[in-house]
């Protein structure tokens, strides 16, 4: 199985590429996209589609995909599904590209394997793939931590793991994190956060 970690992605319909979020869901060996729109018809057709994999990244993909009316409905809220074979992946883009920005947050974060406890750690800069945080505590590959922040009003614990560190200044560690089971709202809060302080600072500059 190529996909790692998958639950959405994206379909570009031919001949035009309509794109068409789908949610994906792996059995196995096999991969099922399942359609919100109604506006379908039966077919088998070479397309694009892009899986958004928590573990990888962005696998951009030739798929051949059997699309037909979804059996579940109307007890599923899906009136299509696909099935999706892979046939090759053109690339893949790493989650560490996404857009991100610069901040200084002080915040209390949680061990939650290995040797449990608390540490203060100052976030450096974010994006909706993960953070960068400077502290004195030491942290190992894959490590499970976490921490709650708030990007509209509602706070939100987010779990994240080590992927790399470097040394920062006075005896202090740098540490890039990883989000892990980072739900689709809690994302789209996280990217609109981001690019709410983008733009902020662009009109800072303009003054």
């Amino acid at each position: 199985m190529i996909l790692r970690d998958c639950k959405k992605g994206m379909v570009f319909l031919p001949p035009d590429k309509t794109r068409l979020p789908v949610k994906v869901v792996t059995e196995e060996e096999r991969i099922i996209l399942y359609f919100k729109t109604y506006r379908l018809q039966d077919c088998r057709q070479l397309m694009q589609v892009d899986f958004y994999d928590l573990s990888q990244g962005l696998l951009v993909t030739a798929s051949e995909v059997l699309i037909r009316r979804n059996p579940g409905y109307p007890n599923s809220s899906y009136p299509w599904i696909g099935i999706c074979e892979i046939r090759e992946v053109k690339r893949i883009i790493q989650r560490q590209h996404d857009v991100r920005v610069g901040i200084q947050i002080e915040a209390l974060f949680e061990k939650e394997s290995g040797r449990r406890g608390s540490f203060f750690a100052t976030i450096r800069n974010i994006s909706a793939g993960g953070m960068y945080i400077e502290t004195a505590e030491e942290l190992h590959q894959g490590e499970a931590i976490k921490v709650s922040l708030s990007f509209e009003r509602t706070p939100r614990e987010l779990h994240l793991a080590p992927v790399w560190v470097k040394k920062a200044e006075n005896g202090r560690f740098g540490y890039g994190l990883r989000f892990w089971h980072l739900s689709t709202g809690v994302e789209a809060e996280i990217r609109n956060y981001v690019f709410r302080l983008i733009n902020a600072k662009r009109e800072k500059a303009k003054i």
